[in-house]
């Protein structure tokens, strides 16, 4: 077993220019302490005093600093309520001031510099953070691994870096439902001992078709929380998409995992229904699978579950005929299958 216990986050990759913080503020002071301090950590530090300039950075992702001068503007220009404000300057009283009307932290600098290179370190992290589904079953055989792959090809056929996680390391085998289980790469018994964020970890990992994979291995291992948090954070850094597939662990498993969004696969039928219903959706997106004595419609089905599934899954009889040859589950079904699967991977990560 491979120890990677000790690696770190690299910078997420792409087209787009290095990460920075906004810094609102008119003392160059300030924004020459400020501005050392997020150099020490390699992002660059935007500075804008301006009520326009303002306005145009209040909407961005990740944490926005607000200088102790500029803070009293702030209050006044009465700009919408956002998270991840903190007021920064050397006059603790001065800078506590603002802080209850802004919603705001405050970091008192050079003492909390440390502070302050952490925060902006998380925040620009969190920021360039990709999208995490998490695809869930009410019931067995309902294809959520399969649905899951499906999916994840179509976000990779859209130039989206995707990455599709089996989280259960007993599980089936997700390469052996693609048919790459002869493709070389970590599985989970090598990743077994990941703790915090794994450096560069995609490369270390099995790729069809431009999705990176996470499967069982051949042998048995066990999984604890903090390697599944680890190996999902680290994948979600350097990827647009990632997609869980709980398979057979319990609830609680899954239950510290950063997860934006949760689909539900729930069977057409009245019995399967009814069960759902029963447990309740829990902020999960129902979809609707489809498939021999599972032919409800959607106004059917919500008027029971009491949310509209966002969606039909067909069945497709094409799909076993390939796992069984070792086909991917995209070469395989037709296209009413690879619209659902589309369908719901725009729903989720939408076409720019």
């Amino acid at each position: 077993m491979k120890d990677i216990s000790q690696q770190h986050v690299r910078a997420r990759p792409g087209p787009s220019a290095e990460p920075s913080v906004t810094l609102v503020s008119g003392d160059p002071r300030l924004a020459e302490v400020v501005g050392s301090v997020a150099a020490s950590i390699g992002v660059a530090l935007h500075a804008v005093g301006t009520r326009e300039d303002v306005v145009a950075a209040w909407d961005a992702p990740g944490p926005l600093l607000v200088g102790q001068d500029r803070a009293s503007a702030a209050v006044a220009w009465q700009l919408p309520v956002r998270q991840g404000i903190h007021v920064v300057g050397e006059d603790a009283e001065q800078a506590a001031r603002w802080s209850a009307a802004l919603g705001a932290s405050v970091i008192v600098i050079p003492q909390g510099n440390a502070t302050l290179a952490e925060l902006l370190r998380d925040g620009v992290q969190e920021a360039g953070r990709g999208t995490v589904m998490l695809i869930d079953q009410a019931g067995g055989g309902l294809g959520a691994s399969t649905l899951g792959a499906g999916v994840a090809a179509d976000a990779a056929a859209t130039g989206l870096r995707t990455a599709l996680v089996e989280l259960d390391p007993g599980g089936g085998g997700m390469d052996l439902l693609l048919g790459a289980e002869r493709v070389e790469g970590w599985r989970w018994p090598e990743l077994a001992s990941a703790r915090g964020t794994v450096r560069e970890l995609a490369q270390h990992l099995p790729a069809l078709d431009g999705v990176i994979l996470v499967s069982a291995g051949r042998e048995p291992c066990q999984v604890g929380q903090a390697a599944r948090a680890a190996v999902v954070a680290s994948l979600a850094a350097d990827h647009d998409l990632v997609i869980l597939d709980r398979g057979h662990l319990p609830a609680e498993a899954v239950a510290g995992l950063s997860v934006d969004r949760r689909v539900e696969i729930v069977g057409a039928d009245l019995r399967s229904l009814m069960a759902a219903r029963a447990v309740g959706m829990s902020g999960a997106t129902p979809v609707l699978r489809h498939g021999p004595g599972r032919r409800m419609s959607i106004p059917d089905a919500a008027a029971l579950v009491g949310v509209e599934p966002l969606l039909e899954v067909p069945d497709d009889r094409r799909l076993p005929k390939g796992q069984e040859i070792g086909e991917a589950p995209w070469v395989m079904a037709g296209r009413r299958w690879r619209r659902a699967c589309h369908d719901l991977r725009e729903a989720v990560v939408p076409d720019e």
